[in-house]
């Protein structure tokens, strides 16, 4: 199991020399990765909001082991072409820490701009840009004429980014976009449609679902406490890892950056 941190990109974690001094500080405390939500603020935070490519990069020029990434890029809002130049450069700049996590994000990321929100077409962009982005990615020349997206002689730098794709279940969401997926990163509601934990019996059917769909048998499969500062228990670390989980992540969106800070110097619940 490896230990990641998991914050948004607004509000009090939307100025990136906070966002910076965080991953340095995580970096240090033996943490194992830095991710950052990305998507537009919802109605009930304050700006500022951060880029998260921006303030990723600028992570990756300060840090030296630590993995990052977005977690995750909403696709179907985002230009694959464009995404695939960030992916690269990001890559490069890193030195090979990047983790790219794909989705289709939420409902504001889109009306609030005056585009459509419907489940199924954001689902079936997200499976045609990551088939895309695949192949922009792979080095190879690109020919490629999808329902959404279109490319036709273009070659892009060859780049190795793990790709994992998110969504919620027991949706289909989940499983779009996991054709050759290098993870995983499901969600799951309560009755009270609050984030929850999966249960390991859950793992295991998502994993399953998730390879079905043509995910990598070996994935990453991610999961987080939301809206819980209490890092895990070895014991129950280790039951997850059991049932197929690669990394936890400990979600910064109920603390202040300082008190996030305070947990991320404790160290990763088992070094």
């Amino acid at each position: 199991m490896r230990y990641g941190i998991y914050v948004p990109s607004f509000g009090p974690y939307g100025e990136p020399a906070v966002l910076r001094d965080l991953a340095i500080a995580a970096e240090t405390a033996g943490w194992h990765g830095f991710f950052m939500w990305d998507l537009l603020s919802p109605d009930d935070y304050d700006p500022p909001v951060a880029d998260p490519w921006v303030a990723l990069a600028a992570i990756a020029q300060a840090t030296s082991t630590i993995r990052l990434g977005p977690m995750v890029v909403p696709l179907p809002r985002r230009r694959p072409a464009k995404l695939a130049l960030e992916a690269s450069t990001l890559q490069s700049l890193s030195n090979g820490r990047l983790i790219l996590g794909l989705g289709t994000g939420v409902g504001w990321d889109y009306t609030r701009f005056g585009e459509g929100s419907r489940r199924s077409e954001l689902a079936a962009k997200l499976d045609d840009g990551a088939a895309l982005l695949h192949q922009l990615l792979s080095g190879e020349p690109v020919e490629h004429d999808g329902p959404y997206y279109k490319a036709t002689g273009v070659r892009f730098p060859p780049t190795d980014v793990p790709v994992w794709t998110s969504g919620f279940w027991p949706r289909k969401g989940p499983v779009r976009g996991a054709h050759g997926a290098h993870g995983l990163f499901p969600q799951i509601r309560d009755e009270t449609e609050d984030f929850r934990l999966p249960t390991p019996t859950e793992l295991q059917s998502i994993r399953a679902e998730f390879v079905d769909n043509g995910g990598r048998p070996d994935a990453d499969i991610a999961i987080w406490t939301p809206n819980d500062a209490k890092a895990p228990s070895a014991s129950r670390a280790e039951e997850f890892e059991q049932a197929g989980a690669t990394w936890w992540f400990q979600d910064g969106s109920e603390l202040s950056p300082a008190e996030l800070k305070n947990r991320i110097a404790a160290g990763p619940p088992i070094r």
